[in-house]
């Protein structure tokens, strides 16, 4: 009994510092690719790429190297604030994706649009594939709490524009 305790505390903690060590790893591939100025960046409407209509005006944002995309942002203005959905990917496959959602603050019971303030923030780092059901494995980081947002159905849903950015 005192040896199945052991083994069961030595996988996890284990299993801990490699699940540590690769998202550190994925955080530093994202800070040399948002620190790289020789990025090729491309931008667009957002609403004539997914022929929908954001009335605050919609951004979306391609980084390549070469012909390989490496960095995706989609940016939303709203009446309550902005909506920003980063994606980071390596050898065409989505390594981290970061969903923020800002808010204007309010003062003397009114909008102040000059400051916006971050109300939430995720971080979904994709640790693995599960090859069965062909769907990518995850651990996420939250930070705050949603206000005008909905929580995703499945993360997968996450990296959905991939699908609809493949000839930009």
């Amino acid at each position: 009994m005192k040896y199945n305790l052991i083994i069961i505390l030595l996988t996890s903690t284990l299993i801990g510092y490699s699940q540590n060590k690769l998202t550190n790893e994925i955080d530093k591939y994202v800070k040399n690719i948002d620190s790289n100025p020789e990025l090729k960046v491309s931008e667009y409407d957002w609403n004539k790429i997914t022929e929908s209509h954001v009335d605050h005006g919609a951004t979306l944002r391609i980084w390549k190297v070469k012909s390989q995309i490496v960095k995706v942002e989609e940016e939303f203005g709203t009446s309550y604030g902005r909506y920003t959905r980063l994606i980071y990917l390596k050898n065409n496959k989505p390594k981290k994706g970061v969903e923020i959602e800002e808010n204007f603050e309010f003062k003397n019971k009114e909008i102040d649009y000059s400051n916006l303030k971050t109300q939430f923030k995720m971080q979904v780092y994709v640790t693995g594939l599960n090859e069965l059901i062909d769907e990518y494995e995850f651990e996420t980081k939250e930070e705050g709490q949603r206000k005008a947002t909905e929580p995703y159905c499945d993360l997968n849903d996450l990296f959905a524009i991939l699908n609809e950015i493949t000839d930009l």
